[in-house]
C-alpha cells in the first residue's frame, strides 16, 4: 500500500501502524509507551500526528478534488492530531508530523509540559542521566520552560520492588510498559497501576517480584523510575565503555553489552537480537557479573614450601618446566570448561597434537551431542512443543521465554528501514494463553505451571514418548503428531543417559514418526561449539572425570575439588578465581572472563556469535590461546597457535568457517561432524543465580555507619564554625 508522510509517498505492507510509516519514511515522532515486543496502548499520547484517508462513494469510486487530469482523491483530515502507535495506516492515507505541522508541534510540546508537570528535577543524581528518553524528548520537542511554580507531587523514592529492582515513583510517568511486559512476556501479573488520577503509582499486591526475568524492566523503563540495584549509583551512562558481546553464562547465547567503568563491569544490558533473545535477557546473566569484578586473580602463583606465592610469568613458566622435568609432554592431561571460545578449544586441541597426549576433555558434556535443527523462532512459532527431561528455567532461560511467546500466538514483529516494528498490531494486553499447544515431561519446574499436559517424572528418555505408559505420555505424543511444525525439546535428565549409538537411532525414529524439530540443550555454553573439535578422551586416555589419576594436569576454569575429587601429580590450573581447585595446585595461572575476550561461541541453534572485549583491569591475566602458549613453551614446544588471528586461521581449516567477521546478531554454519565420548558422572545444569549478588552501598557503608556510631559512643557534633574536631572515640 501507498501511503505519504509529510508529502513523500512510501510502500509499505498492509497492517503496518502509523509510527512505523513514519520512521519507515525517514521522519521522527517522540514516544514513550510503545515498544517492539509489547502491545501499542497509546498511554503517553507523544505520538502525535495529524492523519487523513480519502473516502469512497456508494458506486466505489473515490472522492475527488480537483477537475479534469488535475483531479486526485480528496484527503479527509481527523478533526484532532491523532496517537500513532495504535493507528493502522492505509492505503492512500497522508500524514503530517511535527516537521510540517504546527498543530502537532504544539501539541506534542503541551503533552510533553503535563507530562514533566510532576516530574522531578533531579537529572543530575538520576541514573538514567544521559540516556533518558525524556530528556531527549524535552529537549527535542519542549517547551524548554515551565510555566508552573508549585510544588510538585511527592512520591516514595528508593522504593524496593525486589532485592534486584528499585522503584523512584516521582519519576515514573506511567507508560505502563513495565505492567505490560510482565503480562505479555513472562506471563506473571505482577505490577499494576495503584490509586488513580495524580496518586497513582506502580506496585505490587504481594510484595516483590518473580525471579528469573524481572530485570528487564529496567532495560525497557523510558526514564529512571525503575533501576538495577546492582548498577545503581556505579557511573553515569558517558563513563561507561559499552562492549557489545555475548553472554555465556548458559547455552542461549544472548546479546549484552557490558559496561564497564575504570576497569570494573559495573553493568549488563540486554541488546536487541531479533532471532535470539530479541530484547530479554535473564537475571542471573543480568545480575550475575559482579564475580567479574571481585576478589580477581591477577598475577600467577607458585607454590614455594608448601604455600601459593604470587610471582611474574617468567618464574611460573619455569616452575612449570621443573614441576615437569619428570615427565613427558604425553603425560601432561588438558581439561578446559565447555563455556571457552571455539578459539580456545582450537589452541588445545592443537597443543594436544603437539604432546601427543591422550587425556584430553572438555567439560560439561554429555554423552551424545544431538545437534539441534530447531531455531529459537522455530519454538515460538511452533504449534506444539514437548519439552521432555529439562528445566529450561536453569538450563536456558531464553527459550522458557520463546515457549511462552509461542502459546500466546506466536507473534513476532515485522522488521522496516529503522528496524524491528515499533507498534505491532497484532499484539494486545493480557493475551490469551494456549497451554494446550505445551507439554512438559520431566521434573516440576517454571514451564510446568504452563502447560496443558505435565507428566512429572523423575527418569524420563525418548521411550517415554516412543512406546509411552501413561495417560500424560500418550498426550504429548499425540501432541507430536497432530502438529504441522511441532518442536521437541531435550534437557539434561534425558541426555546424561543417552548414549550415541541407540540414542541417534530413537531419536531419528521419533522424529520420522512426528515430523517435529528437535532442539536439544547443551551442557554448557560452548559444548555445542568445542564438539565439533576433537576435545574428548583418545584410546587410553582419561576424561576430566578421571583428573585424580593424572601424572600431570592443565585445568582451565574448572573446579573439581569443589565437587569431592582431587588432583593426582602436578596440577597446572588456569582460574579467574582462587578456587579450591587452584588452592591446591602447584601452579596458578590468572585468566580472564568471558566478558574480556574476543572469540566466537555456539549456542543451542548452532548460531556462531562473536564475544568482544571489555575494559576491565585484570592485571596480567590473559585468555586460553595465550597461556597454553606459555605451558608450551615451557615444555620445550612451540605452538603454532599464539593468539586470536592464528588461532581463527586454524578454524577455517578445521571447520570451514570463517569467524573473523560475523555480524553481532550471529549466524547459523554447518560445522560438520561432532567427537563425543562416555561420561564418568551426570551433569546438572544450574544457571549461575548464586552469583547474583549485590554490592554494599558505597554512601551507606560511608555515612550511615558514622552515624550510628556517633550515636552509639554519644559522640559530640561540632557547632558551626568551630572547626572539624569531635570529641570522643578514636580519630
Amino acid at each position: 500500500m501507498k501511503v505519504t508522510i509529510d508529502g513523500v509517498q512510501v510502500e509499505l505492507p498492509a497492517g503496518t501502524s502509523a509510527i512505523d510509516a513514519v520512521f519507515h519514511a525517514g521522519q521522527d515522532v517522540p514516544f514513550f509507551c510503545a515498544h517492539s515486543y509489547l502491545s501499542p496502548v497509546g498511554a503517553c499520547r507523544m505520538c502525535l500526528i495529524e492523519s487523513g484517508s480519502p473516502r469512497k462513494n456508494p458506486d466505489g469510486t473515490f472522492v475527488m478534488e480537483g477537475e479534469g487530469d488535475a483531479a486526485t482523491p480528496k484527503i479527509f483530515w481527523f478533526p484532532k492530531p491523532m496517537a500513532s502507535c495504535t493507528m493502522q495506516a492505509t492505503e492512500g492515507m497522508h500524514i503530517r508530523t511535527a516537521a510540517t505541522s504546527d498543530v502537532v508541534a504544539k501539541a506534542q510540546a503541551g503533552m510533553m509540559e503535563f507530562t514533566l508537570l510532576n516530574h522531578p528535577l533531579d537529572c543530575p543524581t538520576c541514573d538514567k542521566g544521559g540516556a533518558c528518553e525524556l530528556q531527549d524528548r524535552a529537549f527535542e520537542y519542549g517547551y524548554g520552560a515551565s510555566r508552573f511554580g508549585f510544588d510538585r507531587r511527592h512520591a516514595d523514592k528508593h522504593y524496593p520492588l525486589s532485592d534486584f529492582v528499585i522503584l523512584d515513583q516521582e519519576r515514573c510517568i506511567h507508560c505502563k510498559r513495565c505492567v505490560r511486559y510482565f503480562e505479555e512476556v513472562p506471563g506473571q501479573e505482577v505490577l499494576d497501576f495503584i490509586e488513580r488520577g495524580g496518586h497513582t503509582f506502580i506496585d505490587t499486591e504481594e510484595g516483590g517480584l518473580p525471579t528469573g526475568f524481572q530485570g528487564n524492566i529496567t532495560d525497557i523503563c523510558p526514564v529512571g523510575a525503575l533501576l538495577d540495584n546492582v548498577a545503581r549509583f556505579r557511573g553515569r551512562n558517558w563513563e561507561y565503555d559499552h562492549t557489545p558481546t555475548t553472554c555465556t553464562l548458559c547455552p542461549a547465547g544472548c546479546s549484552i553489552t557490558a559496561d564497564a567503568r575504570n576497569g570494573r563491569l559495573e553493568r549488563v544490558v540486554a541488546r536487541e537480537n531479533r532471532d535470539v533473545n530479541e530484547a530479554w535477557i535473564c537475571d542471573a546473566g543480568r545480575f550475575g557479573h559482579v564475580f567479574a569484578s571481585e576478589a580477581r586473580l591477577t598475577k600467577p602463583l607458585v607454590r614455594v614450601n608448601g604455600e601459593l606465592v604470587e610471582t611474574g610469568w617468567d618464574e611460573a613458566i619455569a616452575a612449570i618446566r621443573a614441576g615437569l622435568g619428570s615427565h613427558t609432554p604425553a603425560d601432561l592431561a588438558l581439561f578446559l570448561h565447555a563455556d571457552s571460545t571455539l578459539e580456545e578449544g582450537a589452541a588445545l586441541e592443537a597443543l594436544a597434537a603437539l604432546t601427543g597426549t591422550t587425556s584430553v576433555d572438555h567439560w560439561p558434556r554429555y554423552p551424545a551431542e544431538v545437534l539441534s535443527n530447531a531455531t529459537l523462532s522455530d519454538i515460538a512459532t511452533a504449534d506444539a512443543v514437548v519439552v521432555l527431561g529439562a528445566d529450561l528455567g536453569e538450563e536456558a532461560p531464553i527459550v522458557e521465554l520463546r515457549v511462552l511467546e509461542m502459546l500466546r500466538g506466536g507473534i513476532l514483529p515485522p522488521e522496516y528501514a529503522h528496524g524491528t516494528a515499533i507498534a505491532d498490531l497484532r499484539l494486545v494486553e493480557r493475551p490469551a494463553r494456549k497451554p494446550e499447544k505445551l507439554a512438559v515431561i520431566g521434573s516440576a519446574s517454571r514451564l510446568s505451571a504452563n502447560a496443558g499436559t505435565f507428566v512429572e517424572a523423575a527418569n524420563v528418555d525418548l521411550l517415554t514418548l516412543i512406546r509411552p505408559d501413561s495417560e500424560g505420555a500418550r498426550a504429548a505424543l499425540n501432541l507430536l503428531n497432530s502438529a504441522k511444525s511441532p518442536v521437541l525439546i531435550l534437557g539434561a535428565d534425558v541426555l546424561n543417559g543417552a548414549s550415541a549409538g541407540a540414542f541417534a537411532t530413537q531419536l531419528s525414529d521419533l522424529v520420522a514418526r512426528t515430523g517435529a524439530k528437535v532442539m536439544a540443550i547443551p551442557a554448557a555454553a560452548n559444548s555445542r561449539g568445542l564438539s565439533h573439535l576433537n576435545l574428548v578422551p583418545r584410546s587410553g586416555g582419561q576424561g576430566y572425570a578421571a583428573v585424580n589419576h593424572t601424572r600431570a594436569a592443565f585445568i582451565s576454569r574448572l573446579d573439581p575439588v569443589a565437587t569431592g575429587q582431587h588432583l593426582g601429580g602436578f596440577t597446572i590450573v588456569h582460574d579467574t578465581h582462587l578456587t579450591a581447585t587452584a588452592q591446591a595446585a602447584d601452579v596458578v595461572l590468572p585468566a580472564v572472563t568471558n566478558y574480556e575476550k574476543r572469540g566466537t561461541t555456539v549456542n543451542v541453534e548452532g548460531r556462531l556469535l562473536p564475544l568482544q572485549q571489555a575494559a576491565l583491569n585484570a592485571g596480567e591475566a590473559v585468555d586460553l590461546t595465550r597461556t597454553l602458549a606459555a605451558v608450551a613453551e615451557a615444555l620445550g614446544l612451540r605452538t603454532r597457535i599464539r593468539g586470536l588471528k592464528s588461532a581463527q586461521a586454524l578454524l577455517q581449516t578445521r571447520l570451514g568457517v570463517d569467524v573473523t567477521n560475523l555480524p553481532e546478531a550471529g549466524a547459523i554454519r554447518p560445522l560438520g561432524p561432532v567427537h563425543t565420548a562416555p561420561t564418568g558422572q551426570p551433569h546438572r545444569p544450574q544457571l549461575w543465580t548464586e552469583r547474583m549478588t549485590l554490592r554494599p552501598d558505597p554512601w551507606k557503608a560511608t555515612w550511615v555507619d558514622r552515624i550510628e556510631s556517633l550515636v552509639e559512643n554519644k559522640w559530640e557534633l561540632p557547632m558551626a564554625g568551630s572547626g572539624p574536631q569531635l570529641t570522643g572515640g578514636d580519630d
